[in-house]
């Protein structure tokens, strides 16, 4: 296949990321909303979830309604950029890795040539709030982290020393912001990401954290529900989560952790249960994907008995 560079990367052609072509060719690599996701800065993903799209244990989500959105928007977007900047030629992207860091992959909106050298890149980002939700100034580099993550990721795959950004609000106001190039950034980034296709590797899997897309792959993982089948729930795990519903003011993030725990450690078992009494059942929900629900009279369930050295968190 001929491949053309840009910069530091090479490019393997056109293709939509959930396309067949589009995971073959992202298995082993990270773009820039996977590293957001591997150094936990992305709202979609988390380590846990991208690890285990890594290793095809799920699939890739469909497009949401906002990005399509994005999709269609984008070429308006582009255009208005391209006038903005007569000093460039403004051409689409498509996928590209670093020529000497294969798992470095990027997928950039736009590329920017000057007499054929490749200057600049840029990214077109709609957004559906009228004043641009963790967006700041036009002109400056205050737009929100992940995606700062994503262009300093590009820009380090590019070589190149500044990406924008083309923003259409919510008012139908075109905003531009420029990010330059940090070379420590673009380190912290490296490592990272070598260190989490190391743990691909070896199958270390990440903990569970309290991001809603670690409990959706938690139930992805587990699609079936064995209603014959129960579990023992351990003292401490039963505490956790008796504590978490108990506790009317504990954060959203802390008790999506416990069920995440406990959905884990259910498998497909239908019923969860310690010392007699019912804890937890896993049920379907309208999607068709298993949901942990704790028993509703868990209020009513003596506490667990604990080890010496624990404690019942916010019993």
């Amino acid at each position: 296949m001929l491949t053309a560079t840009a910069g530091t990367a090479r490019r393997l052609g056109r293709f939509r990321p959930d396309s067949r072509r589009g995971r073959k060719e992202r298995r082993g690599r990270l773009g820039g909303s996977s590293i957001a996701a591997v150094i936990g800065k992305s709202p979609w993903a988390s380590p846990y979830s991208e690890w285990c799209l890594q290793k095809g244990l799920i699939q890739p989500e469909p497009s949401t309604p906002e990005q399509m959105r994005g999709h269609y928007l984008e070429p308006g977007i582009r255009a208005w950029f391209a006038d903005q900047h007569p000093e460039f030629t403004v051409r689409s992207g498509g996928t590209y890795v670093h020529v000497e860091r294969d798992y470095q992959l990027a997928s950039p909106d736009a590329l920017c040539f000057q007499d054929g050298v490749l200057v600049e890149g840029a990214e077109f980002k709609t957004d559906a709030d009228a004043y641009g939700s963790g967006w700041g100034r036009p002109g400056t580099d205050e737009v929100p982290l992940y995606y700062r993550v994503q262009v300093v990721w590009y820009m380090d795959t590019f070589g190149v020393p500044r990406w924008r950004f083309g923003l259409l609000d919510g008012r139908l106001s075109f905003r531009e912001y420029v990010i330059e190039y940090d070379a420590v950034e673009a380190a912290i980034l490296r490592d990272a990401a070598e260190d989490f296709l190391a743990s691909v590797f070896w199958d270390e899997m990440p903990d569970l954290d309290p991001h809603p897309a670690t409990y959706a792959t938690v139930r992805k993982l587990h699609p079936k529900i064995d209603r014959d089948a129960t579990v023992q729930l351990p003292p401490v795990l039963a505490a956790e989560l008796r504590a978490a519903v108990l506790d009317v003011g504990a954060a959203e993030t802390r008790k999506r952790l416990v069920l995440s725990k406990v959905g884990t450690f259910m498998g497909n078992a239908r019923r969860a249960m310690h010392g007699g009494y019912d804890y937890a059942l896993r049920q379907l929900s309208s999607k068709g994907l298993p949901y942990v629900k704790p028993d509703n009279h868990l209020d009513q369930v003596p506490p667990p008995d604990l080890p010496d050295d624990t404690t019942e968190e916010a019993a």
